[in-house]
């Protein structure tokens, strides 16, 4: 009896573990700049708006600016509404801001 609930606890423990894990998932959002700082960066994508983290591990493909569009890769692990929408990994500078604007 011993060894089947311990079998059940080592289960349990391996399956919760697996659950939590998956909550991290990768993303990516393309969309234009709209406000950018040095701990992170807001892109729109259509009507969607998403304020990402950009530690210092990110990976950046040229420098993005305010009205650039880019493309974000990240993850997201929130556990409440007032996380951040995710956190950076790699963004990719897609198409700059004409001069002229």
């Amino acid at each position: 009896m011993k060894i089947f609930v311990h079998t059940l606890l080592i289960i349990a423990t391996l399956a919760f573990g697996s659950v939590a894990s998956a909550d991290e998932k990768a993303h990516v959002v393309t969309g234009r700049v709209v406000e950018l700082n040095d701990q992170n960066i807001t892109v729109q994508s259509g009507k969607k708006r998403l304020e990402i983290v950009t530690p210092n591990t990110t990976k950046y493909t040229g420098r993005p600016r305010v009205g650039d569009t880019v493309t974000v890769h990240y993850t997201w692990a929130a556990h409440s509404r007032f996380d951040p929408d995710g956190y950076a990994t790699k963004i990719e500078v897609k198409g700059a801001k004409s001069s002229n604007e």
